[in-house]
């Protein structure tokens, strides 16, 4: 039992700055069981849009693949 959990926990870190995340924080903000940012590296606002579910390139800029959310001003 203990491999599994050694197996699991290796996985819930943040691909950005390497923080230990929740499980639920990954449902919550990443996408594909990975999560590109935490509280230690993004702020609550950046979370909120998004944030954390976009994989960064390394210098700064983010992927194309960007996911789309839901806006208000959408007809």
């Amino acid at each position: 039992m203990s491999d599994r959990n050694a197996s699991t926990a290796t996985t819930r870190q943040c691909r950005r700055c390497g923080s230990a995340v929740s499980k639920q924080f990954i449902r919550v903000f990443g996408v594909d069981n990975s999560v590109h940012g935490c509280l230690n590296c993004l702020t609550r606002t950046q979370l909120a849009i998004g944030e954390a579910a976009v994989r960064g390139d390394g210098n700064g800029e983010q992927s194309p693949q960007r996911p789309r959310w839901p806006t208000s001003d959408l007809p």
